[in-house]
């Protein structure tokens, strides 16, 4: 069974991901703070799965914590690998998301996404976990004349919320150019995204 670990996975885009995830048959784990959510929707999450296929149950499970706690990262990966559930990859929505609040509190933003994003890293890096899907923002874009911007944009943020996204970007692309080779990668930037179930 292939494990996905989904940070931030209580969230909005977190929610919808995990149970596309369980549809497509994946092991999912997710690791949430609960700074932006709350423990019911883990419940509504497997309420939902339950509805698509009683048997997600047993493939489904959380953790509450902060991607900041290496020693948590690290328990996290290693009992995967006792439990004979390796992680083989990660797609990392957790991080702060409120344009206002990180221009009026940069120090927190900067500690939760970039510092948040390199723990997460390095731990993976430690357990050879080297696929990531990395939930970026298109307000690394900032202003733009264009109605349709187009992913080659250029990247000039406006706020510090959009300076850390674009920050762990360049982060995460220094990463793969050192080791293509083992690294395999994926930046998003979306907008306003929408979904239900």
């Amino acid at each position: 069974m292939r494990r996905i670990l989904v940070t931030g996975g209580n969230g909005f885009i977190g929610s919808h991901t995990s149970i596309n995830l369980l549809q497509k048959g994946y092991d999912v784990l997710i690791l949430d703070s609960l700074v932006n959510s709350s423990k019911g929707f883990y419940e509504k999450i497997k309420n939902l799965a339950n509805k698509i296929d009683s048997k997600s149950l047993s493939r489904i499970s959380f953790v509450e914590g902060d991607i900041r706690n290496s020693k948590l990262l690290d328990e996290i990966f290693k009992k995967s690998i006792i439990d004979n559930k390796r992680i083989e990859g990660v797609i990392h929505f957790a991080g702060l998301k409120a344009v206002g609040e990180s221009s009026k509190d940069p120090f927190k933003y900067w500690d939760f996404n970039f510092i948040g994003t390199f723990r997460l890293i390095e731990v993976m890096e430690k357990y050879k976990c080297r696929t990531l899907i990395f939930s970026s923002s298109a307000t690394v874009y900032g202003y733009s004349k264009d109605l349709l911007i187009s992913e080659k944009a250029a990247v000039k943020p406006i706020n510090p919320y959009g300076y850390t996204k674009a920050t762990i970007e360049n982060f995460l692309k220094n990463i793969f150019e050192i080791s293509r080779d083992k690294w395999r990668i994926a930046c998003l930037r979306y907008f306003n995204p929408i979904g239900a179930h």
